[in-house]
């Protein structure tokens, strides 16, 4: 898309995004809008879980989406910073900021899911149960 900020060029970019051994240049424009459209879809998912968007879906769907999405996320957070995720992914400055910034916001991400999920109206008698 032509667009490295915060990086001074496409490879910087690519080496604080991707991580991979020796990559050299962005992913394809195709990858990069299908990870922007899942993150607009979790977005939007989370929107619809806090009760600001409504939409025609039964109520067990929402919660195994938002169960889903807090598993993803929280996955993610966990396995990036496990010594095999780190081994195959080497690449400077990408593994320290992913140790530092993008595994914790991650794993946090999947809290949030996993809070707006149990927040949900039908879980509070679930939750009454816990107390």
């Amino acid at each position: 898309m032509g667009v490295t900020f915060p990086a001074a060029n496409a490879q910087q970019l690519a080496r604080m995004v991707v991580g991979r051994r020796g990559i050299t240049k962005m992913p394809s424009t195709m990858a990069c809008l299908f990870v922007a459209a899942s993150l607009f879809a979790f977005a939007f998912l989370a929107l619809v879980l806090g009760g600001y968007v409504h939409v025609p879906v039964s109520k067990w769907l929402l919660a195994a989406a938002g169960a889903g999405a807090a598993l993803v996320f929280m996955g993610r957070g966990i396995l990036g910073v496990l010594p095999a995720f780190e081994q195959a992914l080497p690449e400077q400055p990408f593994l320290s900021l992913n140790r530092r910034f993008y595994s914790p916001l991650i794993f946090l991400i999947g809290v949030g899911f996993a809070l707006l999920t149990l927040a949900l109206p039908y879980w509070s008698w679930r939750l009454g149960l816990l107390g």
